[in-house]
C-alpha cells in the first residue's frame, strides 16, 4: 500500500472491519438548508456540524469563498446563504436534492447529488470475495488497511503468486482496492505488489486490452449493479495479470540503470519536482540488500518513498506508487493507452 504506517492483518479480518464501517445518508433540497453560523447548518429542526470537505463543497456549490459566511456573522450570514441559494435554484429551474452522509453523532461528511448512486461497504465486500478462488481466501492472504467513515484503501497479496528477482529478495502479488462509500470518487481497482524485505508496495492500473479499466460514478436506476460487475470485471482482470506483472520486475534485473536520464525523466514523463526527485535518489541509495545497479533498483526506490514518505501528502504517494508499477512493466508492457514510462514510447 503507498501511505505509511498500515499493519499487515488476515484478509478477512480487514474484510470485517470494512463491512461494518458504515455511514448514515439522508436527503433533503437546498433549500431547506439553513446557516446556523460557523460550520453547521440547520436541517428542520436539528443543527448539524459539517466536515471541512462537506462545507467546502456547499460553499463551492454557491460559488463563495469558505469562510465568507464565517466573517459576516450568524446573521448576515444566515441572509446571505438564502440569497445565494435562491439565485442557484432560480438558475437551475426546480430545486435540487442533494445526499447528505453523516456520522453516528450527526455530524455531516458528505454532500453528493441525490440522483447519484452510492455503494455501501457492505454492498461491495461480497464482490470483493466472489472474485478470489477459495484456496486463496486463507491465511495465505494477508491485508494492508487504511480506513475512515467515508472510504477505504485495502491492498491484499498472497504468497501463492511471488516472484524472487535476487535470492532473498521475495515479491507477493496481489490487488489494491480503493472505494468511497459516499460516493465522492469513483471505485479504483489497482494490482498491488508487496515487497517482503522492506514492506514497500506498488500499484498498476488494470489494461483491459488497451482500454484502462475504470468504475464511473452513475445515477440510472441499474447503476448500482452495473457498478458492482464493473468492479468484479476489473478484480479479476487485475488478478489475471499479476503473473505477467510478476515477470515484468523479474526482468528489471537485466537492464542497467541509466543513472543520467533519471532526473529529467522523473520531471518531464511524471512531473515529480526536485524535492520527490531528491528523495528517491536518496532511496536509491539504500536499498536493504544493496544496490543491483540495475533498472529494479528504481522500482524499489519509487515504491519505498511511497509507501513510507512521511512528509509526502497521500495523493504524492500514490502518484509514486503508480510510477513505480508502470515503469515496472516497461519490459512486457508498454501499449500507447497506459503509457511508457522512461523513455516515452510505446509499443505492444
Amino acid at each position: 500500500m503507498s501511505s505509511a504506517g498500515k499493519d499487515t492483518i488476515c484478509f478477512t479480518d480487514a474484510l470485517e472491519r470494512i463491512n461494518n464501517a458504515h455511514v448514515g445518508f439522508f436527503e433533503v433540497e437546498l433549500p431547506e438548508l439553513q446557516y446556523a453560523g460557523d460550520h453547521s447548518m440547520k436541517i428542520g429542526m436539528d443543527t448539524h456540524e459539517f466536515s471541512p470537505q462537506a462545507w467546502s463543497t456547499l460553499c463551492s456549490h454557491l460559488m463563495i469563498p469558505p469562510d465568507l459566511l464565517e466573517n459576516l456573522g450568524k446573521g448576515l450570514g444566515g441572509l446571505v446563504f438564502k440569497q445565494l441559494n435562491n439565485i442557484k435554484r432560480r438558475s437551475r429551474g426546480a430545486p435540487e436534492n442533494i445526499r447528505l452522509a453523516h456520522d453516528d453523532r450527526g455530524n455531516i461528511l458528505s454532500i453528493t447529488p441525490a440522483a447519484l448512486v452510492c455503494l455501501s461497504n457492505s454492498e461491495l465486500v461480497p464482490v470483493i470475495k466472489s472474485v478470489l478462488p477459495s484456496s486463496i481466501i486463507s491465511q495465505t492472504l494477508y491485508a494492508r488497511l487504511d480506513i475512515a467513515p467515508m472510504e477505504f484503501e485495502l491492498s491484499y497479496h498472497t504468497e501463492k503468486l511471488s516472484t524472487e528477482p535476487r535470492k532473498g529478495d521475495v515479491l507477493y502479488g496481489g490487488i489494491s482496492v480503493r472505494h468511497s462509500q459516499t460516493g465522492i470518487r469513483p471505485t479504483v481497482v489497482l494490482s498491488y505488489i508487496h515487497r517482503l524485505v522492506c514492506e514497500n508496495g506498488m500499484t498498476q492500473r488494470v489494461c483491459l486490452n488497451g482500454r484502462p479499466a475504470r468504475t464511473r460514478r452513475c445515477n440510472t436506476s441499474n447503476s448500482k449493479k452495473a457498478i458492482q460487475e464493473s468492479i468484479k470485471e476489473q478484480i479479476i482482470h487485475a488478478w489475471s495479470q499479476l503473473h505477467e506483472r510478476l515477470e515484468g520486475i523479474k526482468e528489471l534485473t537485466k537492464h542497467k540503470l541509466e543513472v543520467e536520464k533519471l532526473p529529467e525523466s522523473l520531471r518531464r514523463r511524471w512531473s515529480i519536482n526536485k524535492k520527490v526527485a531528491d528523495e528517491v535518489a536518496h532511496a536509491l541509495q539504500s536499498d536493504e540488500l544493496g544496490r543491483t545497479y540495475t533498472e529494479y533498483d528504481l522500482v524499489n526506490a519509487l515504491s519505498r518513498v511511497a509507501t513510507h514518505s512521511r512528509s509526502l501528502a497521500p495523493r504524492y504517494r500514490r502518484h509514486l506508487s503508480l510510477a513505480a508499477g508502470m515503469f515496472a512493466q516497461r519490459h512486457v508492457h508498454q501499449c500507447p493507452t497506459c503509457g511508457s514510462w522512461y523513455n516515452g514510447e510505446g509499443t505492444n
